[in-house]
């Protein structure tokens, strides 16, 4: 690789990739067709991975307005941003791979989730085939274009996760910060919570859940993964020498404040647009993928090219949302709600306005641009040694 900064910053202008980064100084005509030069190796470097995925990938079009991307999940139906197909109020069409344009209805909402199901007519799409593999913390992944390009890449920053806090078990316990271990000394109950209602009390120290050991608050939080309110538990407590079993009936989890404002919606747009809804999903796994809005709702691979989910969201500079094909899956054993009793969840309104922008320079470097430059070329680079070394490591696989 050659040693200089200027050709790792092709990666920050990649065809479809959202808002490139709006603090990068102008470039001189020779950085730019450098540039360029690296887009389009980066492009080919990866598009073996996009190529299948692409061919169920489509754009959501009202008019002359793009809305979303789709998934083809069976021959004439898509899976799409229901948020903002419903915008359009209709006249909707999709324009897959190779081209091909049809006319689109939306035949089914999944509310909860933000997802609508479309029906085509016409020639028949290629279904998306799934993986059930779950992608490991920092592996790479990519959202097609409908051609085979990258629309957005980045890497698996948080693993599957619930955003709906209310639907999480409640225990109702809150753990001493100061106690070292092993178990969770009880610090506070919440009033009518489970722990409350089966006699809990502070100063008690939580050993066990179930048969498993309680080393800290870290633990006492993972046992509770994936179980649902209504369950019950048995925790085994201690009060100084004496430890006894006690049945906690979970609950669910209280509505948690949000604290709205124009400094924090201002914060989460700071890196371009962002998408309207953008929480409150079931599962999702947190990425760096920077797609656009209007970029969501397309599938999501991994380097082998297999589709590991669906892109949910784009919440702010540094996070978007991917469904898990699992969770998809899951979800489509579910008939949908009638598109015409559906309802979207209210946006955060600042999401729907406008990003002011600066005035790009009229030629050389900004004050500061050329730190700045360097910074981001040093994170690019970064992801470019990982990229070869996955690269790699599947070519010595085969």
């Amino acid at each position: 690789m050659k040693q200089t900064i200027f050709p790792i910053l092709g990666l920050l202008w990649l065809h479809g990739v959202a808002a490139a980064e709006d603090d990068i100084p102008l470039l001189r005509p020779e950085e730019q067709q450098a540039v360029e030069a690296q887009t389009a190796e980066f492009n080919r470097a990866i598009q073996p991975a996009l190529t299948e995925a692409a061919k169920s990938t489509v754009r959501v079009w009202s008019g002359k307005r793009r809305l979303a991307y789709g998934t083809v999940i069976v021959e004439n139906r898509i899976l799409t941003k229901w948020s903002e197909v419903a915008r359009a109020g209709g006249n909707l069409r999709v324009e897959g791979a190779g081209g091909v344009v049809l006319a689109a209805t939306v035949s089914g909402v999944y509310e909860d989730d933000d997802l609508a199901v479309l029906e085509t007519t016409g020639s028949p799409l290629t279904p998306v085939r799934w993986t059930m593999t779950s992608p490991a913390l920092g592996s790479f992944l990519a959202a097609p274009q409908p051609d085979g390009r990258p629309a957005a890449f980045g890497v698996v920053s948080v693993l599957e996760r619930n955003l709906r806090d209310t639907d999480s078990a409640f225990l109702g316990v809150i753990g001493s910060m100061d106690f070292t271990g092993p178990g969770v000394r009880i610090e506070e109950i919440a009033p009518d919570s489970g722990a409350a209602a089966a006699g809990l009390k502070t100063g008690q120290i939580i050993v066990k859940v179930g048969e498993r050991p309680i080393s800290g608050l870290l633990e006492l939080k993972n046992s509770l993964v994936g179980v649902s309110p209504g369950s019950k538990i048995k925790l085994l407590v201690r009060s100084g020498k004496t430890e006894e079993e006690v049945e906690v009936l979970l609950g669910n989890r209280p509505d948690l404040p949000h604290f709205p404002g124009d400094r924090l919606r201002q914060m989460e747009r700071m890196g371009g647009p962002i998408s309207r809804v953008r929480d409150s999903f079931s599962r999702v796994i947190q990425t760096d993928m920077r797609p656009r809005p209007d970029q969501i709702g397309g599938p999501v691979v991994d380097l082998k090219g297999r589709v590991i989910g669906i892109t949910m969201a784009r919440t702010d500079r540094t996070r978007s949302f991917v469904m898990p094909a699992a969770a998809v899956q899951k979800l489509l054993e579910n008939a949908p709600q009638d598109a015409a009793l559906a309802q979207v969840r209210k946006p955060d309104e600042q999401a729907a306005l406008p990003v002011r922008r600066m005035a790009a320079p009229q030629g050389g470097l900004q004050p500061g641009g050329e730190d700045r430059l360097r910074r981001h070329l040093t994170e690019m680079q970064r992801l470019m040694d990982f990229m070869r070394e996955e690269m790699e490591n599947l070519e010595q696989g085969r």
